[in-house]
């Protein structure tokens, strides 16, 4: 990506390249959006921080309510992108099941840790405001479409290594898996719950899906 020229305090509304543009009003909105929630996403603030003018954000996001959309959109797809970055690279640089079989259990003992909550919180919360806001609604569902449909590349990609169970329909393991890591927010707000017994009961359940072919089990 190329960085604009710096053209001092002449340079507001001078961005040449749309993407750019767009790309540094989002950045601006999502950092004040991790900070201050919506009440943070004010738009002549957003405007002046990433060197645009105010017209150009709403060319771009139709508004300080698209702005937010699109801001909640960014923030999830950002920590949703980082985890399927990782688990493409699993599938593919795993050299066994017993590999495969270690990174799951890795990801359903790590969604347990404290710094795991927020993006849990912040999902949870993106997904709230989209039932009563259209806008956010329609940037959610699509990030929510490109995480599956990744999840399914990466089902797919173990199945054949024959890793995962054939008979079990890859997109719908795809969605159970993801309600089981985000339903840990609920286990967040229980402090009786015991977490070994969560993490012993979710990998039991991946279990399910999650097997090796013949001859693999004793791999190295």
């Amino acid at each position: 990506m190329v960085e604009p020229k710096d053209q001092g305090s002449n340079s507001v509304g001078r961005l040449r390249d749309p993407e750019l543009t767009v790309r540094r009003i989002l950045d601006r909105a999502v950092e004040r959006y991790d900070r201050s929630g919506e009440r943070g996403v004010v738009v002549t603030e957003i405007a002046r921080e990433a060197g645009v003018s105010v017209g150009a954000i709403y060319h771009h996001f139709s508004g300080r309510s698209g702005l937010i959309a699109a801001a909640r959109a960014e923030q999830f797809r950002r920590t949703t992108d980082r985890d399927l970055a990782e688990i493409l690279q699993a599938v593919r640089t795993a050299e066994s099941f017993r590999d495969f079989e270690e990174f799951n259990r890795l990801l359903v003992r790590r969604n347990r840790a404290p710094e795991r909550m927020t993006a849990r919180q912040q999902r949870v919360a993106a997904l709230a405001a989209a039932t009563d806001d259209v806008e956010t609604a329609l940037e959610l569902r699509e990030a929510q479409r490109t995480l599956t449909d990744g999840l399914v590349t990466a089902i797919d990609e173990a199945r054949q290594q024959g890793w995962f169970d054939p008979g079990v329909d890859a997109r719908a393991w795809a969605v159970l898996v993801q309600g089981l890591f985000l339903g840990a927010v609920l286990a967040d707000l229980d402090d009786r719950l015991d977490d070994d017994r969560w993490i012993e009961l979710v990998e039991r359940v991946q279990a399910l899906a999650i097997r090796p072919s013949t001859g693999d089990a004793a791999g190295p």
